[in-house]
Formats: C-alpha cells, structure tokens, sequence
C-alpha cells in the first residue's frame, strides 16, 4: 500500500483568507442590499412569527429530504470518474469512499467557507487517495459541477411551459429562460474550449486543455439519462424538503407551483461564488415562487431563511464522514 506523507507549509498563504470570505461577503452584499430596497415592506415581526410556527418535527423531515441528495450525488461522482477517466469500474473508487467525499465536500463548502474549497477538497482527496491524478481529479471535480448544472437547466428550461399553464406571468417566466438559456450555452462552450486554449504557446495552457478535454463524451444518450434521471430524483427530494418547510409555516401554496421554481433555487443554492447560496436564494425566490406563489415577502423571507438554514445543518452534520481512515481497499497485488 502507497504511503503519503502529509507536508505542512510554514508560511500560510497571505491571499487565503481574502480570497475565503469573498464568498461571505458577496452573499452578505446581495442579502443586504435585497433587504435595503425591500426595508419599507419588510416586517420583521411577522417574519420572525413565521419561525417561531415551524412544526420541528416537520422541519427534520425536510432536513432529512434534503440530505438525501447526497448518496445521488456520490453515484454521480462515480460515473463522472469513470466517464472522465474512461477507467473500468473495477479500477474506479469505492461508491463509499465517493460517498465520504461529496458529503465531506459539502462540510468544508460550510466550514470554509466558499463552494469552491469542496471543489478543492475533492481534488485533493481524489489525487491522494482516489489514485487518479491531478488532471484526472481535476476533470472529474470539475465536470461533476457542470453536469449537475447542465441537468437543472434542462429541467428547468423543460418546466417553463409548466409554469405558462399553471398561469405564472410571463414576467417571471422569461427572465428564467434568459438564465437557464444563457447557462446552457455557457457550458457548452466547454467543448470548444480546449481546443482554443491549446492553441496559446504556454505549457500551462497544455495542461488547463487537459483538464477541460473530453466533455463531449458526457453527451452521448445514454449518459445524458443517467444525468437526467438523478437530477430529476434531487429537484423531487429538493422539492419535498422547501414544501415540506413551507407547510411547517403554515404556507398554503401549490406544490406544483413549488416544483416548478426548483430547478433554478437548487441551481442558486449551488453557485460556487455565494455561500450556500444566501443572497442569491432570497432574491431569487422573491422573484419567482414568492410572485407565482402568492406569497409576501415577510413569507418568502422566512422560507428562504430557514431553507438556507437547513442546507447548512445538513451540510455541517456531513462533518462526521470526515472521520475515519480514507484509504481505498484498492489495492493492487501481483500473484
């Protein structure tokens, strides 16, 4: 068995800390400002009863829907692996040792905090004891992000005409497409880029081509799928946990009113330059389900608050997978 020396360094990196609480801070921004240009019809007093109304018993089972996502998640980090390294499975981490890194990622995205530290955890985890490389652990952290963003948007851009039927003006519903839209052929340029990067004569742009090289594999029917399905199988369990929260308040609104808007609020609480999504999350609930939904803002509010809430309990109980030996049992052995 491969032993791994850990190395300390002795002078920690000036930028960290900057670089660390940007996330907080632009959360902290948007938050702040939403509430400033909200101030006059914001009511404080009923948001806070809104709280104090939550059934607890309700509000675990939302916790516990939510957390639900992350064994879905852990197999698509499996196959992500094995479709970014074109490893068979026998070679490809254990789905418990993936399972270990995506809820100990979503610790240190809480703990950090920036959702690019679980990126980075990944990585180093998958390069020192996945046995895959820095460019492979790289590629595979990396298109793990996109593909989950790339099924939202196609879900939520499939969800659109949903919402028309159900009557959501179209003043809701076409700011969505522009976004979802707009994501969409963000992530596609991905396939052309390694081409264009490759072409600058720097040795680092050779090794940046490689990390983004091969998402065209990621297309072909059958995977797109497997994507598909999973996501699908997180905006329901995503869905229950804000529905069932809502109804803890006391909130009477349409649950397919609710899933609609999922898709989008997953995708916001996902965004890897805002912490657990604050900010962002309340803004864009206020835009979408709070308008559609029939909800004040005082309520849309305190949704949204509290969903933030139990996203960083789940996240921060994923602590306790960080315990415990994280070698793989793959080992390789000659007769």
């Amino acid at each position: 068995m491969t032993h791994i020396e850990e190395t300390e360094s002795p002078v920690p990196r000036r930028g960290y800390v900057p670089f660390r609480m940007l996330s907080i801070l632009l959360s902290a921004g948007l938050l702040g400002a939403g509430i400033l240009v909200m101030y006059h019809r914001l009511n404080w007093g009923d948001i806070i009863s809104l709280w104090t109304k939550l059934d607890p018993l309700m509000v675990g089972a939302a916790m516990l829907l939510y957390w639900l996502q992350y064994p879905g998640n852990a197999y698509r980090m499996r196959w992500v692996t094995g479709w970014a390294t074109e490893r068979p499975q026998s070679e490809l981490p254990p789905f418990w040792f993936l399972m270990r890194l995506t809820c100990g990622a979503s610790f240190v995205a809480v703990a950090a905090p920036i959702g690019l530290a679980g990126d980075a955890a990944k990585i180093a985890a998958l390069r020192l004891f996945g046995r895959l490389s820095v460019t492979e652990a790289a590629r595979c952290a990396l298109f793990d992000r996109v593909v989950g963003a790339q099924s939202l948007c196609v879900i939520g851009l499939l969800g659109l005409p949903l919402q028309s039927a159900l009557g959501v003006d179209r003043t809701v519903i076409i700011p969505q497409l522009f976004v979802l839209g707009g994501l969409l052929v963000a992530i596609s340029l991905i396939l052309v880029f390694p081409r264009v990067i490759s072409m600058l004569p720097f040795r680092l742009a050779e090794r940046i081509a490689g990390v983004f090289a091969g998402y065209r594999s990621f297309l072909r029917p059958r995977r797109l799928a497997l994507q598909l399905t999973l996501a699908a199988i997180n905006i329901v369990l995503a869905w229950g946990s804000l529905y069932i929260l809502m109804r803890a308040g006391g909130l009477t609104v349409s649950p397919w009113i609710v899933l609609c808007f999922i898709p989008m609020l997953v995708l916001v609480n996902g965004l890897p330059f805002l912490y657990m999504g604050w900010g962002g999350r309340e803004l864009a609930m206020a835009a979408t389900l709070g308008v559609a939904g029939g909800l004040s803002l005082n309520e849309t509010l305190a949704v949204s608050i509290a969903w933030g809430v139990v996203l960083i309990v789940t996240s921060a109980v994923n602590g306790l997978f960080l315990l415990g030996d994280w070698r793989t049992t793959q080992t390789q052995t000659k007769p």
